[in-house]
């Protein structure tokens, strides 16, 4: 439904209001009990390389982002990186994905990055107008090239590199 241009116009007319904030530990178990509903976790101790970000309505977490850098030795991903961009279904459309995406360009730019790069599935056609919005272009990395094509071949999905120049 959210797809529907009439639910945006009435979305925006009744001002969904959001906030964008670096994620607290308690945000970030929300959005693992939200995005893992079965219960399987992950390692959540800090990482200097990842800063998290929750866009919050009230007090509920409605949106999640993350900012990742990635040193050399994780070659081919190299750089900052925009990671695990969701929203709760309910809340698309609403440009809560363009702020936190925002967000994550701002914090990159405040931590010197001359480049936000981000993997996409090519057939994501919302998210890849968003990118596209937010000046992100199609880029090839040619060491990372060979293992999306093979990915793409073992899941018939074909994901793509994009990035933003921040300097």
């Amino acid at each position: 439904m959210q797809g529907f241009c009439v639910y945006r116009q009435i979305a925006h007319t009744f001002n969904h209001k959001f906030q964008i904030d670096k994620a607290s530990t308690d945000d970030l178990e929300k959005v693992c009990s939200w995005l893992n509903p079965d219960g399987r976790t992950e390692d959540r101790r800090p990482n200097p390389n990842v800063t998290n970000f929750v866009a919050k309505r009230k007090s509920r977490v409605i949106g999640f982002v993350q900012l990742v850098r990635h040193p050399p030795e994780h070659h081919p991903y190299i750089g900052y990186w925009l990671f695990s961009l969701s929203v709760r279904l309910r809340y698309r459309g609403l440009g809560i994905g363009e702020a936190l995406s925002q967000a994550v360009i701002e914090k990159a730019r405040e931590k010197g990055a001359e480049e936000l790069l981000l993997l996409i599935h090519d057939d994501n056609k919302p998210a890849v107008h968003l990118y596209h919005k937010l000046g992100f272009e199609k880029k090839s990395i040619p060491a990372l090239d060979s293992k999306l094509e093979e990915e793409y071949h073992i899941t018939g999905r074909r994901r793509l590199v994009m990035g933003v120049s921040l300097r």
